[in-house]
Parts: C-alpha cells; structure tokens; sequence
C-alpha cells in the first residue's frame, strides 16, 4: 500500500441457540415431572453399557404430553449442534481467560462442523489464533490465521491478526502483504480510519529498514549518477584542495597526476577524475598524499563504500603533516559518512571538530547546519548558516539552505515569517543570478504553496542553467501531477530525463510513482529496484525498499484476491496530500 490500528475484539462471538441439554448418567436416574417420578431404566440402562466405551453421548431433552401423562423423550445432537455447543464453552472459556481451555473447544469444534460449514470452521480457527495469541504462542497465531485463511481467505479479522504474528516474528514482507489485503478489502477510508494504513506504514518502515542494511552491505562501489556527484562538490570548497604550485616544479609523478584529478574535476569528467586518483595514489605522492586520500575517500563516499572512505579520512585526520583544512574537510565527510550510516552521535562529533580545527572556514558550518536540518533543528541550523555566509558571502549553497531553514521555520513555527522568506528568496536570486539551485528552492517553495505557473517559471529557468541537472525535470513532472493531473505529461518529462541520466535515483523514484499512478506496477517496481542500486545512504535504501515491498504486495493482493488497486485520489483530501511537502 502506498498510505497505511484498531486492535480487533479478541473471538468473534456468534449469537446461539439455547437449548435444554441432559446427559443421562445411570440406570435409576430420575426426573421429577408436575410431582410425578417417571423411571427411564431402559434408556439409563443404554447409557451406563456406553459408559464403558467412552463419553456419553450428549442428547436433547424434548417434553411431550400424551394421554397418559408426560414422558421425556431424548434425541442425540446432530454434529452441527454439538459443534455449537464446543465452540460455545469455548467462548465462555475465553472470557473467562482460560485459553488452553478455550483452544481444546474450538479444536473440538472444528473437528464436529461438517465440511460445509466452512465459515463457522474459519471462525473457530480464528478465535484459536486470538487464545494463542493471549498465551504468547505467536507461531500458533500465524499457524491459525492460516487455517482460517485456507477456508475464507477474506476473512479479515484473521489476516490483520496473522498481520501482526508475522511482525512479531520479524517477517515484515508477509505483514505487509496481510495488511495490503485488509487494506484493500475494507477500502481506503475504512482502513485509514480504523487505523490499519498507519500500522501499515510501520511496518513499511520496519521493513525498509531490514532491508537497508542488506542492500548498502551488498552494494558493489560505482559512480553515482553525474547530478549527485556535482551537487556534492558544490558543497565543497574546491579552493581548499587547489594549488598555486607550478606543475613545472614537482618532480613525484603522483603529485603531477593530482593536479590532473583537479582539472578533471573542474571538467566535471568524474569518470576521468577516478581513475587518475587511483593512479596517483598508487605513485605515492609527496606533497599531495592528504589531498590525494581526503577526495578518494569523497569517491568512496559518493560510491557507498563506506569503510574505505573511512578509512582514507583517518588516514588523512591522524596524520599532523596533512594541511589543515584538508584535515578540516575529512572530518566534515567522515561526518557525512557517520550520518549516512544513521551514527549521529559520531557524525555530530565530526562536525564539531572540524569547526573548532579551524573556526573560520565555512564549510564546517555548512555540513553542521544540514545535519540539524535533518534533525528539524532549526535555530541551531539558522545560526550555523548565519555563520557560514559571514564567513564567504559569496558561497550560495548556505544561502539556498538558509532561506529553506527560513521557510520550515515559517511552516511550522511562525507563518508571519512568510513574507519575509519570499524577500529574502528574491535577494538570492538577485546575488545569484545565474545558479540553478537558487531557482530550483524558489521553484518548491513556490509549489508548496501551490502557486504552480510560477513555481515552473522557476524550475525552467533552473534547467535551462543547468540542462545536465535531471532532478530539474522530477520538479516539473510533479507539477504537472498537482496542477494539471497530467500523467502522460509527467511520465514523458521522467522518461526522458532518465534517458539522460540513467543513474539517477531521484528520478527512478519519481518515475516509480507515476507509473503506481498508472497502475503499471510491472515498471514501477523495475524503478524503484534500479534506484535500490544507487541510493547512496541507509535512509534512502530505506525509503526506496518500502516502496518497492508495497508496491509488489499491492499488485499481487490485487491479483490475489480480484481487488481495485488503490490510487491516492480515492481519499478524502486528495489535493492537500499532493501539495504537502514530504507527501
């Protein structure tokens, strides 16, 4: 499911008819009728012979007049009726809390209802899981629901309990599909509304965090795509890396080829760029080992192989010889590392070593305040970007930040900051008047507050400044969705952007969505698998494998169980959630 607690009543309780039920004991037994004693000594006689063999048989007791007086006739119950009698005791046993009890009537139940009462079946299999349940016997829940499952497959109650075994047992993709089919069998206003969407949602995120773990573990290192790559080293101060030394003068051929890694990354030839870093590792540089290691470990970054990233900052940071602010910039990515890998207290601890290493380099400021923003820690965030202009007003990636830390704070805290967010906004965009980034944050805050025909103007401009940036066409794909409901348009925009740049995360996730809107799930999930392979960081890999896990369970629920797939226009406030950011 793309949206995701009621906690359903423990047995179902089936009304019952009461009847007057006698077991007859022995020879002698007596029955006082209107102050008369009528002996029944043939009959007691029937049951003490079949005493000896087991169980009396539990009969009727009809009373019927005749011209004599009245006698008590007996008739054994049919089997249904001594099915409704086991499953009775066992309710009673339940509300009474003596589940083993409870377990041992329903499973006699069971064995008395004829095939036919196949519903009457898949409720006493039900209500075994929910004593189960009770005594911690949560295999017994899953193995249960599943019986009930085999005789009445929409039967909901026990999907949403078997749900539940299987999260607790930590099999979170059979959860998922158990509450897809709740979902889509009660439709999207019921499901959200007893809850049953959101207990879906943690069990994605539960999932999706699993997964996570495998996928960034299993990852093989390749360069990410060309826009994630240079959005990174426009975070970066280049100068710090740099040189005035004349290339005539050095004599280490590692040396020579760093200088070469630089010019290619100014080219923005990455490709190139690595593999001369390679090179110049291998040669062994004299002058340039910690710059050489300190951009090795940003490819390693950027590739997600995390420990030899690592291990080229700490190389790099214990070593007192390396220049200070490259040692400076090692810290704010083995913090970027740590932060990656969900360590914030080690990636805070990064953050603030390299701000106090060297208290007056930007960067510092400028990693620190995007981690707080991660946190929703927005005057901490604020203060650190204040700081980081102060330090190089002529750096527009704080700017950008600031005026979206601006903008959160307006959102969520102070709406009287609105004005002032589109004042400073315009200001950025006259310092920078020809940086994409600018244009494109003018262009999602514009979205957000749906004044959409502007916000294109503004993710336009972004593209045409920057046609190698793909993520500009996710932009305008979007608003395409918001404020036309056009797919096809949106699809055609992704379409070709990933021509473009076929390692593109962000726009395989939003390929992925348009094509769950199309109900394509064949091509959304062959996205969202790509984008599994290039998401640089846990949370991503997290976000990304709940989407797919959902997305599968959806089409094959729907396939399973002869269901309509559910679009996010079957609920109530449709267009809020399409221009809710986050949504």
């Amino acid at each position: 499911m793309l949206g995701r607690k009621l906690i359903p009543s423990s047995v179902d309780m089936s009304d019952t008819k009461t009847k007057v039920v006698l077991g007859v004991a022995a020879a002698g037994a007596a029955l006082a009728v209107g102050g008369a004693v009528y002996y029944m000594s043939r009959g007691g006689e029937e049951e003490e012979k079949k005493s000896d063999q087991g169980p009396p048989v539990v009969q009727e007791a009809t009373i019927a007049p005749t011209e004599s007086g009245i006698i008590v006739q007996q008739t054994e119950l049919t089997p249904i009726e001594k099915a409704e009698k086991m499953k009775s005791k066992g309710t009673d046993s339940f509300k009474k809390s003596e589940y083993s009890d409870a377990i041992k009537f329903y499973l006699e139940a069971v064995e008395l209802y004829p095939d036919e009462e196949s519903e009457k079946k898949s409720l006493c299999y039900q209500n075994i899981a929910a004593a189960s349940e009770k005594l911690g016997r949560i295999d017994d829940v899953v193995k249960y629901c599943s019986q009930a499952l085999s005789l009445n497959k929409k039967y909901v109650k026990a999907l949403l309990r078997r749900a539940m075994g299987y999260e607790k047992l930590k099999r979170y993709a059979e959860s998922i599909k158990d509450l897809t089919a709740v979902c889509l069998l009660e439709g999207p206003q019921k499901s959200m509304k007893a809850g049953h969407m959101n207990t879906s949602d943690r069990v994605l995120k539960l999932y999706g965090e699993e997964q996570a773990k495998i996928v960034i573990a299993n990852r093989v290192p390749t360069l990410p795509s060309h826009t994630v790559i240079s959005a990174a080293f426009d975070n970066i101060h280049m100068r710090d890396f740099h040189s005035s030394v004349d290339p005539e003068t050095l004599d280490n051929a590692g040396d020579k080829l760093y200088l070469t890694v630089l010019s290619d990354i100014e080219k923005k030839d990455y490709a190139a760029a690595l593999g001369n870093l390679y090179k110049a590792q291998n040669a062994q540089p004299a002058k340039f080992l910690g710059h050489v290691l300190c951009l090795r470990g940003i490819f390693a970054w950027l590739m997600t192989d995390t420990s030899k990233a690592i291990e080229c900052f700490n190389a790099v940071i214990g070593n007192p010889e390396s220049y200070l602010r490259i040692r400076v910039q090692a810290l704010i990515h083995r913090g970027e590392v740590y932060q990656s890998k969900g360590d914030r207290p080690r990636a805070n601890m990064d953050y603030n070593a390299a701000v106090a290493l060297d208290e007056d380099h930007p960067d510092p400021y400028l990693h620190r305040a995007q981690f707080y923003l991660s946190l929703e820690s927005l005057e901490p965030a604020l203060k650190d970007l204040k700081k980081c202009i102060s330090l190089d007003e002529e750096f527009p990636a704080p700017w950008s930040q600031l005026v979206y830390g601006e903008y959160q704070m307006a959102r969520t805290v102070n709406t009287s900051l609105l004005d002032q967010v589109f004042t400073n906004l315009g200001k950025m965009v006259d310092k920078f008047p020809n940086v994409a980034d600018v244009y494109a944050l003018y262009g999602q805050v514009l979205q957000d507050q749906k004044q959409f025909a502007a916000a294109e103007e503004k993710f336009l401009t972004a593209q045409r400044l920057a046609p190698d940036n793909v993520t500009f066409s996710a932009h305008i794909a979007t608003l395409k969705m918001m404020a036309e409901n056009n797919y096809d348009s949106a699809l055609e925009l992704l379409t070709q952007a990933i021509e473009r740049d076929p390692k593109c995360d962000f726009v395989l996730e939003n390929l992925g969505m348009i094509y769950i809107q199309k109900q394509m799930y064949k091509e959304a999930l062959e996205c969202f698998a790509n984008a599994l392979k290039l998401v640089k960081t846990e949370a991503e890999a997290a976000h990304v494998s709940s989407l797919y896990i959902g997305i599968k369970c959806q089409w094959e629920v729907c396939e399973e169980y002869g269901v309509k797939p559910v679009s996010i226009s079957d609920f109530d406030g449709y267009s809020e959630m399409m221009t809710t950011p986050g949504s």
